[in-house]
């Protein structure tokens, strides 16, 4: 059998073995283990999630509560992350555009968000991201950082919740987990100058130390050529490894010119990147 045949038989395989999973989820067949939050429960198979999560792994055990009743109440959780959670551990994945009733205030997690308080997509896969280290679920911090990167793009210009979701990032991880304050640089950079006229924002930065101190570099010194590389990829949506020619059709529907951004050799011209930086 060849490679190519191999590799597509274990392909089909695990998704047969995930379909599987998730008529179990659907169905509730052989669970026997559940998780309540708010006035919400889910039933749950004890080798799923013990597989995903560490935490569980231990909380299932016979020594402990939990383990003897086959059930767990996380009161201090958001009803909808939970669900989101449980959804992952049966698709490897959760869906974050049909957010509803989740609030990024962590002092009122449990209560209905008024109607103008819907969080962002960012406030969502930040929590989420937290969720994945409070009950050590690698894959899922991996896949909400992602997510929050992807959200970035588009949710940076969002008067609140960018500002928000940064105050989230800096209040619930500890200085040596980097990994949503590593996504947040390049939008940080780029967009200077028009968060330095978003209120909210800058009462941010007078009020939350941590956030101040990583951004007061980024703000006074010259970035390294790599950092506006992935700034200008993020803002303009250019494959900067890739060269002119094939970005020749995003060039043509933008404003800034093809020949201004590369120069012979088909790299970004440093005069470009801080003209851009600059704007």
């Amino acid at each position: 059998m060849g490679n190519l045949a191999k590799a597509y038989l274990i392909y089909d395989a695990k998704e047969t073995f995930l379909q599987g999973l998730l008529k179990f989820e659907k169905s509730g067949d052989f669970t026997v283990f559940t998780i309540a939050c708010g006035d919400r429960e889910w039933k749950v198979h004890r080798v799923v999630i013990c597989s995903h999560s560490k935490y569980f792994w231990k909380t299932c055990q016979s020594g402990f509560k939990e383990g003897e009743t086959g059930a767990i109440v996380l009161k201090e959780e958001n009803p909808a992350v939970i669900a989101k959670l449980v959804n992952y551990f049966y698709k490897f994945d959760y869906d974050d555009s049909d957010v509803k009733d989740a609030h990024s205030d962590k002092d009122n997690r449990e209560q209905p968000p008024a109607q103008d308080c819907k969080p962002s997509k960012l406030e969502f896969n930040a929590l989420m991201y937290f969720a994945g280290d409070k009950y050590d679920i690698g894959g899922l911090k991996i896949l909400a950082k992602a997510k929050f990167s992807a959200a970035l793009v588009q949710g940076w210009d969002q008067e609140d919740h960018f500002p928000e979701a940064i105050r989230l990032v800096y209040e619930n991880t500890v200085s040596s987990d980097r990994g949503l304050r590593e996504c947040l640089k390049p939008m940080l950079v780029v967009h200077k100058q028009q968060l330095q006229s978003n209120e909210k924002f800058m009462d941010l930065v007078e009020t939350n130390g941590k956030f101040a101190r990583d951004l007061i570099p980024l703000w006074t010194s010259r970035p390294q050529r790599s950092l506006r590389r992935q700034q200008l990829q993020l803002s303009y949506g250019y494959d900067l490894q890739a060269g002119p020619s094939s970005n020749l059709a995003q060039v043509a529907n933008s404003q800034v010119s093809q020949t201004s951004l590369y120069d012979g050799a088909g790299q970004p011209t440093v005069l470009q990147e801080d003209r851009l930086m600059e704007g």
